[in-house]
């Protein structure tokens, strides 16, 4: 089911109503200080146990049966002696829950060797229900799960992805500052209407150079990253839930499960590492239903990450999948068409071409226009070309690029440099994906692609 649809009441009812444990494995530090804080706030007994803990009284208060809801790693599961098992049980656990499954999978974005050996937890537990949970399964992410921990005729349920609330776009800053100050800006009028914003980075870099710039123009942000300190983690945590930091500019350790409501931003700096993350990390903003801004800011050189991404892959099938999901979330930022369609298309879901709610469906122009002007001169670039580049390098030229390819060849010499800089990149890309949809308006001959064969003057574009 689609973030923030609430799958957590999966695991958090039934302990209260049968009076008995529910132990729940998930798999960040971050996520579980998220849900115990907001279960204490409700007077719901509860704690979590991670690998690297060292305070045994929550061990024992475990065993005791002090805790309606326990969360623990899957690292700290594995690790426990079967006395432990025998002594919760023996006090009543109501389920064991599964929380994000999908890292259990080797075809899912975020696999966990340790997820994988979950199923184990069935000896130590007999007769005890299993429950997995996610948000972000495919077809055969969901079919690994089942298999993985032994589900005998499991109950499924798949809900709608779709977050209608949310605004989806994405915004290409080729060069550095640029790419800063877009962010920057953005990030000020967030500010300026009293907003939560979270800032999602893909390397802990990126991360900590977005926040000196942030902090150093006067908004007050939160950081977060897995080599800061625990106590640290937690400071930043807690004083963005409560709202005494607006901003938190964080990597994928701040992801799954942060669970405050009132986030109305989220933005991402550069192409996240898959459609999965993105959906997931993305799927943190508006999740109290109100009208809410995705915006993702990549350059062309985040392309050239997908090999980086795989370097820790244990197997040729976990490294074609982390590539599989890079290369979608490539074509996100790319894309000219509806945003949300194509998110939900990824997941088995289908919804109407244009759905009013993201950059591409907003700007579209809802009238019919003469863009001959327009066409005319993209088709003579790329036949100068050769057509050897394909759309980007002459939407580069059109909109006047200093870019080393445009330089070194000369194409800012051409006579249509720079005549299309009122256009977005996007818009660009749209009219060209529309040209090139339809081809039989379009001759090709051997000097490239010739406009005289009827191609039609009018045009509904991006």
């Amino acid at each position: 089911m689609a973030t923030g649809s609430g799958k957590s009441i999966c695991y958090q009812m039934p302990p209260l109503l049968l009076s008995k444990t529910a132990v729940v494995i998930s798999p960040l530090l971050s996520l579980m200080q998220d849900q115990v804080m907001g279960l204490k706030q409700k007077g719901i007994r509860s704690d979590y146990m991670g690998s690297t803990q060292s305070n045994t009284s929550v061990t024992r208060d475990a065993e005791n049966g002090k805790f309606q809801v326990l969360y623990m790693t899957p690292e700290k599961a594995m690790s426990l002696p079967t006395r432990f098992w025998d002594n919760i049980r023996s006090k009543g656990v109501c389920l064991l829950a599964v929380d994000e499954a999908h890292c259990i999978s080797e075809w899912g974005h975020d696999f966990r060797v340790e997820y994988k050996k979950l199923h184990l937890l069935r000896n130590m537990l007999p007769g005890v229900p299993f429950v997995a949970l996610t948000a972000t399964a495919t077809e055969r992410v969901r079919a690994d799960i089942i298999e993985s921990l032994k589900l005998l005729d499991p109950h499924i349920h798949i809900g709608s992805f779709d977050r209608p609330n949310l605004f989806y776009g994405a915004k290409c800053c080729e060069r550095s500052v640029d790419f800063i100050n877009q962010l920057k800006q953005d990030v000020t009028k967030s500010c300026e209407s009293s907003e939560s914003t979270i800032v999602y980075c893909a390397t802990v870099r990126d991360a900590e150079k977005i926040h000196s710039v942030l902090t150093s123009h006067g908004i007050k942000t939160g950081l977060y990253h897995g080599q800061l300190g625990k106590k640290d983690r937690e400071e930043s945590h807690k004083l963005f839930i409560t709202d005494e930091l607006k901003v938190m500019v964080a990597t994928m350790a701040f992801g799954m499960g942060i669970d405050k409501p009132d986030v109305r931003c989220v933005m991402h700096y550069g192409c996240p590492k898959s459609l999965e993350s993105y959906y997931q990390e993305s799927g943190r903003c508006g999740r109290d239903g109100l009208p809410s801004v995705c915006w993702l800011y990549y350059r062309r050189c985040d392309f050239n990450r997908g090999e980086f991404h795989c370097s820790e892959a244990k197997s040729i099938a976990q490294k074609t999948s982390i590539m599989e999901s890079f290369l979608a979330g490539k074509n996100y930022c790319l894309l000219g068409t509806c945003r949300r369609q194509s998110l939900l298309m990824y997941f088995g879901e289908n919804i109407d071409p244009q759905c009013g709610n993201c950059d591409n469906c907003t700007t579209a122009i809802k009238v019919q226009k003469d863009l001959s002007k327009e066409t005319s001169s993209l088709l003579s670039v790329i036949n100068q070309m050769g057509g050897r580049f394909g759309l980007n390098l002459p939407i580069d030229v059109i909109r006047g690029s200093r870019g080393k390819k445009v330089t070194e060849n000369l194409y800012d010499q051409l006579p249509e440099y720079g005549s299309g800089r009122r256009h977005s990149n996007n818009w660009w890309k749209a009219l060209g994906t529309i040209l090139l949809n339809n081809g039989k308006h379009l001759s090709f001959i051997s000097s490239g692609l010739n406009l005289m064969t009827g191609l039609p003057k009018i045009f509904t574009a991006w």
